[in-house]
């Protein structure tokens, strides 16, 4: 801890920046050798809800969904899938007799191209047809009578989730921004919101790297860290304010470097004790989940590391970064005035 209390937060702030520029590189360079791969057709991992696609629910007889035969019952849906040229980006257990699989519209055959809603339905009749012929055969467990059931999510809905993900994205940063203004100042809500951006693209980047399905859940995900992320930063703004607000009401110069590691190096503790406690929580849940949760669970864990390093090595350089500048601007329209003044004398 001792170490910490001496290090130079603000004097090392571009080696923290450089950080967040190297994980986009990667991310860049992940995205395309998915994209470039044989078996990816995509910069990413894009789920169902933003590019459309089937859900699609198999309920068997006996409690297929969790016994023995569970890896066999999964191949053989998957082998059924690739026949008819689509992709099953995920699958799950529901309850003890069901499972439930999701693949896109995406065509995989020649010239890969996005399947017609009509298209979509006759795969997924063909595929529907197949499943109760293999179970009749015992290829797969026995499904019930009217057993398989599918949900079409078109290209029209995706766009909709799309927009209206990065509109509430939009909203909470304008937002937070007024309330940090408000609270604090121009700098600091500045700062914040670039750090915030900070957290959104570094989960995202993470996401793509470690190719997790981006779906729905994503905007969740999105939400969630913005507001766990703002409240460590505006930790730290507070204690630099505690500081910074006597002094300006005296009158009094400041210098922002020692005044920003100490804020920082006081808040340490504080910002390492909460992001562990939630990290913990959400490592076991993505341990023990089931698709969903971990589709839902490792983009939050990502952005939790990213709203950890944007509050100790982003926010308070920044906003140190712009004071300094907002100085400078002060001093030069000051002197500009003067010069005037002395000129009309």
């Amino acid at each position: 801890m001792e170490k910490i209390k001496k290090f130079n937060f603000f004097g090392n702030r571009t080696i923290f920046y450089i950080v967040p520029l190297v994980v986009v590189l990667v991310m860049i360079v992940c995205g395309l050798c998915y994209q470039l791969g044989s078996s990816k057709q995509y910069f990413a991992n894009i789920g169902i809800d933003f590019q459309g696609g089937t859900i699609l629910t198999i309920e068997f007889k006996d409690s297929a969904a969790n016994s023995a035969n569970y890896k066999t019952n999964v191949e053989k849906i998957t082998q059924i899938a690739q026949e008819q040229q689509v992709t099953i980006s995920r699958n799950q257990s529901s309850g003890d007799s069901s499972i439930i699989v999701q693949y896109t519209n995406w065509n995989t055959g020649k010239g890969g191209s996005v399947n017609s809603a009509d298209d979509m339905n006759d795969i997924n009749t063909a595929i529907q047809n197949k499943l109760y012929d293999m179970s009749q055969k015992g290829e797969i467990d026995e499904i019930v009578e009217n057993g398989v059931n599918f949900s079409t999510i078109g290209n029209e809905s995706s766009k909709n989730l799309i927009k209206t993900s990065a509109i509430a994205v939009a909203i909470a940063l304008v937002l937070m921004l007024l309330y940090i203004i408000i609270r604090f100042d121009f700098y600091s809500g500045l700062a914040a919101v670039i750090a915030l951006l900070h957290d959104v693209i570094i989960m995202i980047s993470l996401t793509i790297i470690f190719y997790v399905e981006i779906g729905d859940s994503i905007v969740a995900g999105l939400i969630t860290i913005v507001a766990y992320s703002i409240n460590n930063t505006i930790v730290v703004f507070d204690r630099i304010r505690s500081v910074v607000k006597p002094l300006n009401k005296q009158r009094k110069k400041y210098e922002i470097e020692p005044i920003i590691n100490n804020a920082i190096t006081s808040t340490m503790t504080r910002t390492l004790y909460t992001t562990i406690t939630t990290l913990v929580v959400m490592i076991v849940l993505v341990a023990m989940g089931v698709a969903s949760i971990i589709t839902f669970g490792l983009p939050i864990i990502f952005g939790l590391i990213a709203g950890f390093y944007s509050s100790v090595f982003i926010a308070a350089p920044l906003w140190g970064e712009f004071k300094s500048i907002g100085e400078k601007i002060k001093i030069k329209r000051a002197n500009k005035k003067f010069k005037k003044k002395q000129q009309k004398a």
